[in-house]
């Protein structure tokens, strides 16, 4: 017995030695991937956006004013040094959803408006003329609207404050979503709003619209501060930018130009969408967002027609969702029962 096994081991050859694997790149992978979310290919996008904006600013001979996008940056890279930790050194889900989520809406979010700034430089012809004739053939006094918010103040003024919480309801569903768990609604929730922003800015470059403020030129507007923003302000940085006299930019420069479509009423549903399954917040988010989406045209300084496209634009990214999903698109808003969740959307 033992003469067989000696020659057994003779006649087959030893197996190569294994070294074993360098703890390093091992550690290195582990911290890479607790930051994945929530899309690898959101973050190389990312990437290749910073990359454009830098070489056209280059050739445009715009400088940058580096205090807020270096502050951003840092905030970022905080975010995402304790995102990797709070996923191999110390787990905490809820956390490093929050962490991540706030990370990646930062980082995209910033050279997105960056490149919406500079693509309104292309000075391609305004379309506000078809958008006018299109409200009108929709039937919609775009005027008599504005003038009866100027005559009800208190109404105009409650509408323009839901308008103006479209950007901090985006906090709230960070949190809401990361403290219940729900991770998966929040990566659906951080693509969607990261696919529908850039088509936004695709469509905003290729019909630009000065909006119906400037079109329309109405002898009554609502006289509440709120109501300034989104109505003529854009109409100064728009001129700059089309004329090439803009040399510098700031992050606090950085304000929403599109008119067409809104994505305002596209991010309203998103949210609405996102905190739907949540008890309290659910029903109060998609009142709010009702609200946010009535007040796009006079607080926001919208053509009716913005406001028809924001809205078919989020319905189409959510049935596109709920198709790879192998949901029906009339479940989109539906508030399932806490049995019912998915762990996709947990």
């Amino acid at each position: 017995m033992r003469q067989e096994r000696v020659a057994r081991s003779l006649r087959e050859p030893a197996p190569p030695h294994r070294f074993p694997s360098a703890p390093g790149p091992r550690i290195l992978r582990r911290h890479l991937s607790g930051i994945a979310a929530p899309d690898p290919r959101l973050w190389g996008l990312t990437g290749a956006i910073i990359a454009i904006d830098a070489a056209w600013m280059g050739m445009a001979g715009i400088a940058v004013e580096p205090g807020g996008f270096v502050l951003a940056a840092v905030l970022v890279l905080v975010l995402l040094i304790a995102a990797a930790g709070l996923s191999t050194v110390k787990s905490d889900p809820p956390l490093r959803g929050m962490a991540l989520a706030t990370a990646f809406l930062i980082a995209f979010t910033v050279p997105v408006t960056v490149l919406h700034y500079l693509a309104a430089g292309l000075a391609l012809p305004f379309v506000d003329g078809a958008l006018v004739r299109l409200e009108a053939g929709l039937g919609f006094n775009w005027t008599a609207y504005v003038a009866f918010m100027a005559a009800h103040p208190t109404l105009s003024w409650w509408l323009a404050l839901a308008y103006h919480s479209s950007g901090p309801q985006v906090g709230l569903v960070v949190i809401a979503l990361s403290a219940t768990r729900r991770l998966g609604r929040l990566w659906s929730f951080t693509r969607l709003f990261s696919a529908t922003l850039l088509c936004v800015i695709v469509l905003a470059a290729l019909l630009p619209a000065l909006g119906p403020y400037a079109t329309y030129a109405p002898r009554h507007v609502p006289s509440e501060p709120l109501e300034t923003v989104g109505a003529l302000w854009h109409l100064e940085p728009v001129a700059r930018l089309r004329a090439g006299t803009l040399d510098t930019l700031a992050l606090g420069d950085l304000r929403g130009l599109a008119t067409f479509p809104s994505f305002h009423v596209c991010l309203g549903i998103l949210t609405a969408w996102a905190l739907a399954p949540l008890p309290i917040l659910g029903p109060l988010a998609l009142l709010l967002n009702g609200a946010v989406i009535v007040a796009t045209i006079n607080a926001g300084g919208h053509y009716l027609p913005d406001v028809l496209a924001g809205a078919l634009l989020a319905g189409g990214a959510l049935a596109v969702r709920a198709r790879a999903r192998g949901r029906a698109p009339s479940d989109l808003l539906a508030c399932p029962a806490p049995a019912a969740v998915s762990p996709a959307d947990a």
